[in-house]
């Protein structure tokens, strides 16, 4: 009878844990953290399992709201891609919401920054022009 207690209670808790598990972000790009050398063109998430990406916001480092054209999308996938407008020298805000398979709804959120680029110089620009 203990043999029969011990293996339900273990079946329950395996399937109890897999229950709990829920998909999250595995990669963005930019990623977290990231300084980038000029505006980034695209935002990727790629997610652990198939999601509904139900919101998607990105703030710059004043809380100005970007425009991006995001819209929910109710089929579920595990990447999303969406162009984005030119980005201007600041730190960057994505917070995101997304809905699992079973409904369950989970977000987040990560930041990056956009540096100015950096002209790029050549030897001849430094040399000295003398005419004589």
């Amino acid at each position: 009878m203990k043999l029969i207690k011990t293996i339900a209670i273990s079946a329950t808790m395996i399937f109890s844990s897999a229950a709990l598990a829920h998909s999250g972000l595995v990669k963005s790009s930019p990623a977290k953290n990231e300084m980038l050398q000029g505006s980034p063109q695209a935002l990727a998430l790629t997610f652990s399992s198939p999601v509904r990406l139900v919101k998607l916001t990105l703030k710059d480092g004043t809380g100005n709201d970007i425009k991006f054209g995001f819209k929910p999308n109710m089929q579920s996938s595990k990447q999303f891609s969406l162009d984005l407008p030119q980005l201007a020298p600041s730190s960057y805000s994505v917070s995101w919401m997304i809905m699992g398979e079973d409904a369950h709804k989970m977000k987040g959120k990560f930041g990056f920054m956009v540096h100015e680029v950096m002209a790029k110089t050549t030897e001849h620009d430094h040399a000295s022009h003398s005419h004589d």
